[in-house]
């Protein structure tokens, strides 16, 4: 099965407005059901929280949305970055050009990622939101916040360039974790990552609008020959150069080659291939 799947990123109350407008573009261009990123405490540039658990609305329409089948994914806690990279040139470009500072799991040691992973969870179930997964702010999260998922029974995660089940098995992916031994203590190794690109698009200006929509044009190239394709739409996308009405023609098209699925969906149906293949 050749798949799609549809993220709006940055789901919080301080972005609202532009989450709607990206919603509803999508539900024009037929994709009624994207997945959707939440981050449960947003911390905005000027300091501000905004704990899901305060904006009655905005809950509740995730509630809405989830219940229609749309995928809820928890999305770092903050969605910030709480202190300076280490050293090294690689990690001040990731940290100042890349994630803009907002890459809150890159350099976090277990107990801090652990803590983080643990309130973001109870603040969307709080709000009534289960979350199978969890994708880190700018893809990047460090090997401790990956331990921390696994022992925390989180069924999956998501980087720019693939995708990585935590269990050695779809259908222990989506099964309830063992409450006597988390998968680490267990010793159960992870299974091999799917290789497939994620798209994104937004952009400050006209030079890296348009420079960013040739390498993910050569991206999508890349990724044709892969069973599932992501595209990652951000509240920044309705701002600035407007990159939304190019995006929403690029999924249009996608869609007409693929099922757009959420990664529930996915792992299920990898879950079937599996159980096919060994008959």
């Amino acid at each position: 099965m050749n798949a799609l799947t549809v993220e709006i990123h940055d789901v919080t109350p301080a972005l609202a407005p532009e989450i709607g407008e990206i919603y509803d573009a999508l539900r024009e261009a037929g994709i009624e059901r994207p997945t959707l990123l939440v981050v449960p405490a947003y911390l905005d540039a000027r300091g501000h929280s905004w704990d899901l658990r305060a904006y009655n609305n905005m809950a509740h329409w995730l509630r809405q949305r989830q219940a229609e089948g749309c995928d809820i994914i928890q999305h770092g806690l903050t969605h910030r970055a709480a202190a300076p990279p280490p050293p090294g040139l690689r990690n001040s470009f990731m940290h100042h050009v890349f994630s803009r500072g907002l890459a809150e799991f890159a350099h976090l040691d277990g107990v801090e990622a652990r803590a983080r992973l643990v309130v973001g969870r109870n603040i969307l179930e709080a709000c009534g939101l289960h979350s199978e997964g969890f994708i880190a702010p700018a893809w990047q999260q460090s090997p401790a916040a990956i331990a921390a998922l696994r022992d925390l029974g989180f069924r999956f995660t998501a980087f720019f360039g693939h995708v990585q089940a935590l269990s050695s098995s779809p259908s222990s992916a989506l099964s309830p974790p063992s409450s006597s031994a988390s998968l680490r203590e267990a010793g159960e190794a992870m299974p091999p990552p799917l290789r497939t690109p994620a798209l994104t698009f937004d952009a400050a200006n006209a030079l890296i609008d348009y420079g960013k929509r040739a390498v993910m044009w050569l991206r999508e190239q890349w990724g044709r020959t892969r069973p599932l394709l992501r595209v990652a739409l951000h509240p920044a996308d309705v701002r600035g150069r407007r990159p939304l009405d190019h995006i929403v023609r690029r999924i249009r098209l996608l869609a007409r080659e693929r099922r757009v699925v959420s990664y529930g969906q996915w792992f299920a149906a990898a879950e079937r291939e599996v159980v096919r293949d060994a008959a």
